[in-house]
């Protein structure tokens, strides 16, 4: 299923659940967009834009895009007909947060995590940074301090998320050992949540929905 670039980074890594989630990654990716596209996995064609975000090279009529996160031993990717971004963590409760908190989040959102439950709410908003910048292309290079992303609207500077649009994020937990943030257009009003098993014996993966 996967294209021979992707094999070779498969085998780039060092440890074997690495090489694992990167091959499960990819083939799940291959298999979900193949379905969208009415099209075998292995012909799904990739390229790379802005700010080196991912996107559908040829094929796409619906003009579907993408964007994939991982953490830990969970995957998420989401699919929009429209701008994307995506980003699952998983809730380390002895990363050292405060360490952070300056360089990335504004006085109001540090008072926010210090104020409760500190280490669930920082992953809350790092995600929902994390997932903007994605679907802005932007990347993390900006200064996350001037992106607000506390519960409400907000207006933000011009320049700031590379785009002048209007973006809506939406937070879930996964478990309660991951959070996860989409930010997508604001019309974007429903998003529906599938959870994919993935089966591994000696003769591969098996992916089984939910």
């Amino acid at each position: 299923m996967l294209a021979p670039d992707e094999i070779a980074r498969a085998s780039r890594f060092y440890q074997l659940k690495d090489r694992n989630r990167f091959i499960i990654s990819r083939g799940a990716l291959r298999l979900i967009l193949g379905e969208y596209l009415n099209q075998s996995p292995s012909n799904v064609e990739f390229g790379v834009g802005e700010n080196s975000k991912p996107y559908i090279k040829s094929g796409n009529p619906l003009n579907l895009q993408y964007n994939l996160s991982h953490s830990g031993d969970a995957i998420l990717l989401a699919v929009s007909n429209s701008a994307i971004g995506a980003d699952i963590e998983f809730i380390n409760r002895s990363f050292g947060f405060n360490e952070v908190l300056d360089d990335n989040f504004s006085v109001a959102e540090i008072n926010y995590i210090k104020e409760e439950n500190s280490i669930d709410r920082f992953f809350r908003l790092w995600t929902r940074k994390e997932a903007l910048t994605k679907a802005t292309a932007q990347g993390l290079d900006g200064d996350l301090r001037l992106i607000p992303v506390l519960d409400g609207t907000h207006l933000i500077q011009p320049g700031i998320i590379a785009s002048n649009a209007n973006w809506l994020i939406k937070t879930f937990a996964l478990n309660n050992q991951y959070t996860a943030s989409i930010a997508s257009a604001p019309f974007v009003n429903e998003i529906s949540f599938w959870d994919l098993d993935v089966i591994s014996n000696l003769n591969g993966f098996r992916f089984q929905f939910k």
